[in-house]
């Protein structure tokens, strides 16, 4: 195993590891072909959710990634390909028997565009069952440059927000149709939100999300509280330790691990509504929003 790899694997990020692996395989390339044809079936059949980048081409079609870099641009030039951004293409659909592709998955999409990622937020909170509220982006964590929030490709919506590495190097990969993406599991998505609701579309639906959880044989406090110690984050505690207490029965695993957890100051229950309304000196939160319980009756 040479340095790159090592330094990939290290990372614990499956998409650094997997743009490296590339890289130190390149002297297993294939033979160069002057073929169109045969580089497009060698692209469509090394294709990932029918998506190649300027690195996986140079390996599949034996070239440097330069001239990789050039072919793609000509074959997109002809029509065989879809530039989706500078490096990444998408290999369409060819007519009478040739072989093609088409994305997949946005979640593979998501990987290429925005690695190193995962999938959360709510887009990971559908997948897991805990919500049925239906958003039509998918939510990414990103540790890229990325230089909007939300954007558009290949008619796929993402809403990207931005984190350190070292938040996506523990969320592991699963089977997603044909390929592995990262996307977080139960208790990571519910820790997040607790640090930031707004990745869930608010503490509403973050109240929603823990029930679901609580009454769902997955239910695991133990490793919610651990989840929510790895984000580092106080307010996530008061929020958790507060919902614990008012809406899941006064969990006792989760209150006894959160109130000791509390940082000092007060922060706002849901931080996207701009009211404080009344101070839970307990929990040092301003609560302001009306939860499901307090909801006046008609």
């Amino acid at each position: 195993m040479n340095y790159i790899n090592s330094v990939a694997t290290d990372t614990g990020c499956p998409f650094l590891r997997f743009d490296y692996t590339y890289r130190s395989m390149r002297t297993t390339s294939a033979t160069p072909t002057r073929d169109p044809k045969e580089k497009m079936r060698r692209l469509a059949r090394g294709a990932r959710g029918g998506l190649v980048t300027t690195e996986s081409a140079a390996e599949l079609l034996g070239l440097p990634r330069a001239e990789a870099a050039l072919t793609l641009r000509r074959l997109g030039e002809r029509g065989w390909l879809s530039r989706v951004r500078r490096g990444l293409y998408l290999v369409l659909p060819l007519e009478s028997g040739r072989e093609g592709g088409a994305v997949e998955d946005p979640w593979v999409l998501a990987s290429e565009l925005f690695g190193p990622c995962y999938v959360g937020g709510w887009t990971a909170a559908e997948h897991w069952g805990l919500t049925e509220q239906l958003f039509r982006s998918t939510f990414v964590v990103s540790a890229a440059r990325v230089r909007r929030s939300a954007g558009t490709f290949l008619g796929s919506e993402f809403h990207v927000v931005r984190c350190g590495h070292e938040r996506i190097a523990s969320v592991p990969t699963i089977w997603h149709g044909k390929e592995r993406v990262a996307v977080s599991d139960r208790e990571r998505t519910i820790a997040d939100a607790l640090a930031s609701p707004e990745w869930v579309g608010g503490v509403r639906h973050l109240v929603d999300i823990l029930r679901a959880y609580r009454a769902s044989d997955a239910w695991d406090p133990a490793r919610l509280v651990a989840r929510v110690a790895e984000t580092g984050s106080g307010a996530a505690f008061k929020r958790l330790g507060f919902l614990a207490e008012r809406l899941l029965g006064g969990e006792k695993v989760l209150v006894e691990e959160a109130f000791p957890r509390r940082t000092t100051g007060n922060v706002r229950l849901d931080p996207g509504v701009p009211t404080q309304e009344r101070l839970s000196t307990r929990w040092r939160l301003w609560v302001n929003v009306t939860l499901p319980e307090e909801a006046p009756s008609r």
